[in-house]
């Protein structure tokens, strides 16, 4: 019998659910492919259809809630640069506190800044995704790329940082955090400033 479309968004639902489970619960790296194909009542093989590895998954639910980030900051623009790049961020760090448990390890594999061998498409994804909409905030500030590596290469580097940081910060509602996040922000505003060219118009990484 042919399984409907709504059966299989259905089923990756559940995978996506009971990976995220297991991965808060053991951590991300005591957990196996087959303790998720159990808990989602799947065989292994099907769960491969829809996810090549368990770091897709966990990479999948971070796009997820980096886009849902993305989203929500999107009504919250305040005009200020710093501020927009701030609020940016925060708004995808509330979005990834659920899956905040198992993080490092996922972010270290997929998001880092060396050359890898095997790199999660699904990661990359999300990281160009990032980078863009961070290159639509600079842009409507009167910010051109060009050359676009500078800005990326600076922010990407700041915000991995926080990242890092984010995931193992005990402070209380991690203000340790919201306090990097912000003087992360001045200093990339700061330096892309110093380096802009132009008379005072739009300026030119």
């Amino acid at each position: 019998m042919r399984i409907t479309e709504q059966a299989k968004q259905l089923c990756r639902a559940r995978i996506l659910e009971k990976a995220s489970e297991l991965f808060c619960a053991r951590g991300f790296d005591q957990t196996t492919t087959r303790d998720i194909a159990l808990a989602a009542g799947v065989a292994a093989g099907t769960m491969f259809n829809y996810f090549p590895s368990k770091e897709t998954m966990a990479m999948t639910m971070v796009s997820d809630a980096l886009a849902a980030g993305e989203e929500e900051f999107r009504g919250r623009a305040s005009g200020e640069l710093a501020e927009d790049l701030f609020g940016f961020i925060a708004a995808g760090l509330r979005r990834l506190r659920p899956l905040r448990p198992f993080l490092g390890p996922v972010l270290e594999r997929s998001l880092s800044p060396f050359p890898r061998k095997n790199v999660c498409p699904v990661g990359e994804a999300a990281r160009q995704r990032h980078l863009d909409f961070m290159q639509q905030i600079l842009a409507s500030h009167g910010f051109s790329s060009a050359p676009d590596y500078v800005a990326t290469t600076i922010y990407w580097s700041l915000y991995l940082g926080v990242l890092a940081f984010w995931t193992s910060d005990l402070s209380p509602n991690q203000e340790a955090s919201q306090a990097l996040v912000d003087y992360s922000v001045r200093t990339f505003v700061h330096i892309i400033s110093g380096s802009a060219g132009g008379d005072g118009g739009e300026h030119v990484l």
